[in-house]
């Protein structure tokens, strides 16, 4: 909100309590010693975790209601919205909400002036004619995670990235592919012969090539099907796919002409009902409310509009599925999530017939406290799933209940490179270090202004100590996400020095090959960075430092695999122990193995253990 729009009388009536909802609002009233409170602070923790369990159960609302006219082929079109696309949107609605209800109850307000980004939420929490409003700025349309698509790479050390709408980019997305696979005859379409098949569901071909090439040898079809990411997005992917002999499903291809020309009727005809659906406001605010509230009138312009333009491309998505089982004897449906719109529209459409392994793709470790958050990982699997180790296996036995023989255990196919290639450790006058900050998130409800002031602080503090040194040189890793707070810490880092290279799209696993310790800074205590777990599979001497009083007590943590330190704690000192203490980076490395040893089962040899599993269907 820019506070120019704002009078100089309002700011300096001794009557006006004036709340900061984010950093730049909080930073720009410091500039102008402006007093103010951080609204934020009116939430705390336990709140906020109980807004996320909220959250996940809003998820599902369509369970709550039976919509046979919206069901397509069987397939119930509500179901198909990308689950981590709806919770990012939805959580930072619900915090907002939840904070301006309790300003409300907590100020009794005779007015309010607010941004009006707030303007929906305010309208539905008090009664004009009672408080007075007045909204500055004109509302922007909404975007959701997925409305524009950011592509990055590096060029050299300079970082590029090229942000596009969706629409853009699945026109580039669309030509590229057609062009590459039809000159290489890769393609799946309708037109293919029926043979039996495995689907990998968005899977990223370069990160599962050792998988790709273990299944070079199947007496039928290996399919990607890949909407989100291109199937052949760099030239180390396309060679994969051209040496392993796999298939890429062309929607476009799979689909005749006669139903090409029926999918704008079809999707007519399904935008009528849906909107006829979206009537039923009484069902709508029962469901979507809070302490007693309905936040229905807040996000359902942005949700009609969103199921609205996703109609057209989830018609076609069915389409082409009921095209491709059809045309194939497909055995099994292999996939890294069930919360994506592709994977969804599969599941849904197999509806059980088909056998389907969920294949654990993150490093994730739980505890007590930590638990609610399995919500977003693998729990509620629709048939089988392939976890990484014995210890994953008997805690969803013991703490889930869940069949034994639902359960796989292959180790982890996307890391099978990783044993392949750790480096002799050598001892040079140079020290490489590799800072990895994770973002903050939307998803756990747990973002902040103090969060964001601390994982500023932390950057600088850490940057700044290690460039004392002449013999330390930094390198930053970013996470691959596409969220807002990447840029931001981009900016943080090139304020500091603008001549520390950034990578975006680099190999994580040649980045860390490259450095000689490894810095995550973690902005949430209950997750476990992947990076974490592949720092330690290539040797390398790893920090952790995690932005919170309390570090959970993961088995990484009490094995002492990974030096892990809290907000609080001397950094500067643990940073020197763990950049000169030769002994104790020996210690690290040897405790990291043996943490890796009982964590990942079949080391090196998972993509064989996947695709032996995978051919049995």
């Amino acid at each position: 909100m820019d506070l120019q729009t704002i009078s100089t009388e309002s700011l300096q009536n001794k009557n006006t309590k004036i709340f900061s909802f984010n950093l730049q609002v909080h930073r720009e009233l410091q500039s102008l010693d402006i007093k103010h409170e951080m609204a934020d602070n009116l939430l705390n923790r336990e709140e906020r975790l109980q807004l996320f369990d909220k959250v996940v159960e809003l998820l599902s609302w369509h369970s709550k209601i039976n919509a046979v006219e919206l069901e397509f082929e069987g397939v119930n079109l509500l179901k198909l919205f990308d689950s981590q696309e709806f919770h990012s949107y939805l959580m930072p609605k619900l915090v907002n909400f939840l904070i301006i209800k309790r300003l409300i109850e907590k100020e009794r307000p005779t007015k309010i002036i607010a941004a009006s980004i707030f303007s929906k939420m305010i309208r539905s929490l008090v009664k004009e004619n009672i408080v007075e409003t007045e909204f500055l700025q004109k509302t922007t349309d909404e975007k959701l995670l997925w409305d524009s698509i950011t592509i990055k790479y590096n060029l050299g050390p300079i970082p590029i990235s090229l942000t596009l709408s969706k629409n853009s980019y699945k026109k580039i997305k669309k030509l590229a592919e057609s062009l590459l696979g039809f000159f290489y005859d890769c393609w799946i379409d309708h037109k293919s012969h029926r043979k039996k098949s495995i689907l990998l569901l968005e899977f990223n071909s370069e990160w599962f090539a050792s998988l790709l090439y273990a299944m070079k040898n199947y007496d039928g079809h290996i399919i990607l099907v890949n909407q989100r990411r291109p199937a052949m997005w760099s030239r180390k992917a396309f060679n994969v796919i051209r040496k392993s002999n796999c298939k890429v499903l062309n929607i476009d291809g799979m689909l005749t002409e006669n139903e090409k020309r029926k999918i704008p009727s079809l999707t007519k005809e399904y935008s009528k009902k849906l909107e006829e659906f979206w009537q039923n406001t009484e069902f709508f605010n029962n469901i979507f409310q809070i302490e007693g509230t309905s936040f229905w009138s807040v996000i359902k312009e942005v949700v009609m509009r969103q199921y609205s333009e996703k109609l057209s491309e989830h018609i076609s998505l069915i389409c082409c599925i009921k095209n491709l089982f059809n045309n194939m004897d497909v055995r099994c449906i292999a996939s890294l999530n069930e919360v994506g719109e592709t994977e969804k529209a599969f599941l849904e459409f197999s509806n059980k017939k088909i056998p389907t392994i969920l294949l654990e793709h993150g490093f994730v470790e739980r505890v007590n406290e930590t638990k609610r958050f399995d919500k977003l990982h693998y729990l509620n699997f629709n048939d089988r799933i392939a976890v990484w180790g014995d210890k994953k296996k008997d805690y969803l036995v013991n703490d889930y209940n869940i069949k034994p023989d639902k359960i796989f255990v292959t180790g982890s196919p996307r890391h099978d490179e990783y044993f392949s290639s750790r480096l002799e450790q050598k001892r040079s006058k140079k020290i490489t270090v590799l800072v990895a900050p994770n973002p903050i998130t939307e998803i756990s409800g747990l973002a902040n202004t103090n969060l964001e002031l601390k994982f500023e602080n932390t950057i600088k503090k850490v940057i700044l100590f290690l460039k004392k040194f002449d013999n330390v040189k930094v390198i930053v890793k970013l996470h691959q996400i596409q969220i807002k707070h990447n840029k931001e810490i981009n900016r943080i880092i090139k304020k500091i020095d603008n001549a520390i290279p950034i990578y975006l799209s680099t190999p994580i696993i040649n980045t860390i090959n490259s450095a000689d310790v490894v810095i995550v800074i973690s902005s949430e205590s209950f997750g476990t960075s992947t990076m974490l777990m592949e720092s330690m599979i290539l040797g390398k001497p790893t920090m952790n430092i995690v932005l919170d009083e309390k570090i959970p007590t993961f088995a990484h943590v009490k094995d002492n695999a990974v030096l892990t330190i809290s907000y609080s704690s001397n950094i500067e000192k643990n940073l020197e122990k763990i950049l000169f203490d030769i002994g104790f980076q020996a210690e690290l490395i040897k405790n990291a193995d043996n943490f890796i040893e009982k964590f990942l089962s079949y080391r090196g040899t998972a993509s064989e253990r996947f695709a032996s599993i995978l051919k049995s269907f």
